[in-house]
């Protein structure tokens, strides 16, 4: 009986605490349902980033746009800013240069940061009415600081697609998986 208690202490302690109490069902259902189209948009994303190659990071349709690699670090950047207001864990550093390899690698650590945060938040801090992420924007809720982050990226991904045309690129074919929810 009492191995029965320890294995069950032990089973308990594995599961983060944030994860533990997510008794809200619209709250449980919002942070299931982003993970997955996040997973989505991660995915895609790489795929339009890894649609370039690396002698195009530098490039831009228009002399006032940024290059290519600097759409990318720029979608992580602010993405990781956004997330960055509810204090869990501490962003990934950007990269120093913009190649593809470094880019790509900032691109994939900021997108598993923010999973990972939302994995580790609870309930409360997801449905927090008031982060005060920017001075010069008003406060966010939880889950509208990680709307901003998924549209954020779709504008900015959306742009790259003009850069990868200018230089005869087919982008790769977007891709939504719903949930079934």
């Amino acid at each position: 009986m009492k191995r029965r208690h320890v294995l069950t202490a032990v089973a308990a302690a594995a599961v983060p605490a944030a994860a533990a109490d997510w008794s809200n069902p619209f709250a449980k259902t919002w942070r299931d349902t982003f993970l997955h189209h996040w997973a989505d948009t991660k995915s895609y994303t790489l795929a339009m980033l890894d649609a370039m190659p690396a002698d195009g990071f530098d490039s831009k349709p228009n002399p006032a746009q940024r290059g290519f690699g600097e759409q990318f670090v720029h979608i992580a950047r602010a993405n990781n800013a956004y997330v960055n207001a509810f204090g869990i864990g501490k962003a990934p550093e950007p990269p120093k240069t913009n190649g593809k390899e470094e880019v790509r690698a900032f691109v994939v650590a900021s997108f598993d940061w923010i999973t990972d945060v939302l994995n580790k938040m609870t309930q409360e801090q997801l449905l927090k009415p008031d982060y005060k992420f920017s001075p010069r924007l008003p406060p966010h809720s939880g889950t509208d600081l990680f709307m901003r982050a998924y549209m954020h990226t779709s504008h900015h991904r959306g742009q790259a697609v003009v850069y990868l045309r200018v230089k005869n690129i087919v982008p790769p074919t977007w891709k939504f998986e719903p949930t079934g929810a």
